[in-house]
């Protein structure tokens, strides 16, 4: 599982910074690999699962996020009642090629917080727990990029992408072995259709988060099935697969 690499890292950025006068709540992601336990069942594990929409989908380029939203799911339930989601002024123009898939206009994010600003509440609301998205290598990258700019260090949680958790379970659902290609559409859509979840709210990163943590909670039970229990069960399954080298720091 690599994961004295990401401690290593951790420590090193503990050390790196340790003048600089962090929020609380940033200070606290530096503390996640003392206590992320990879032995806990997955089913009592607390996931946040979460979207962003962008101006585009070049980061050094330019763009940015404008909306970023997330769901918690905790003993294998989605939390409702405990969903965050922002508007964020990305301090740059959105282009029209954008507003046509998210809808999110340029009079909707002007006065809104802009990303450093919205970044200390996304690393509370988090907290401790294992992040999950769609494609997640794409909205990491963006929230990395202000994290770094801001603070020196990316953000420190396990993430999970229900793309790589996809392809092992058709790994052993259909007994390929890391060797075969899967040549499969891995679009949210066609997770969805392959996990019966309905999609509704499509392209605003609300209604994405919530398709896919109902993805992402069917996918927990089906890998139990596949004898894959704990945290790092089901780590060493997407690792030992080949499907993606390292849960952390995309």
């Amino acid at each position: 599982m690599q994961s004295l690499w990401p401690r290593l890292k951790a420590l090193y950025y503990r050390y790196r910074l340790r003048q600089r006068d962090f929020p609380p709540q940033i200070q606290e992601n530096l503390k996640i690999h003392d206590i992320l336990d990879v032995r806990k069942p997955i089913n009592e594990t607390e996931f946040v699962v979460f979207d962003t929409e962008t101006t585009g989908l070049d980061a050094k380029g330019g763009d940015g996020i404008v909306s970023i939203s997330a769901v918690r799911i905790k003993n294998g339930r989605i939390d409702l009642s405990d969903l965050f989601h922002a508007l964020i002024n990305p301090s740059c123009s959105i282009p029209s090629s954008s507003v046509i898939i998210h809808e999110i206009r340029p009079q909707m994010v002007a006065g809104k917080p802009t990303l450093e600003e919205m970044l200390p509440h996304f690393v509370e609301y988090i907290r401790f727990a294992v992040l999950v998205a769609h494609n997640a290598k794409v909205d990491m990258v963006f929230l990395n990029r202000g994290m770094v700019r801001l603070y020196g260090f990316p953000i420190q949680n396990m993430v999970l992408d229900t793309i790589h958790v996809d392809q092992m379970l058709e790994m052993k659902k259909n007994r390929f072995s890391r060797r075969d290609k899967i040549l499969m559409d891995t679009s949210l859509s066609a997770l969805a259709e392959r996990y019966s979840v309905p999609v509704e709210g499509r392209h605003s990163s609300l209604g994405d988060a919530l398709t896919t943590a109902q993805i992402f909670q069917r996918m927990i039970r089906e890998a139990q099935t596949f004898g894959i229990i704990s945290l790092k069960d089901l780590v060493r399954s997407i690792f030992y697969t080949g499907t993606h080298h390292s849960p952390f720091l995309f």
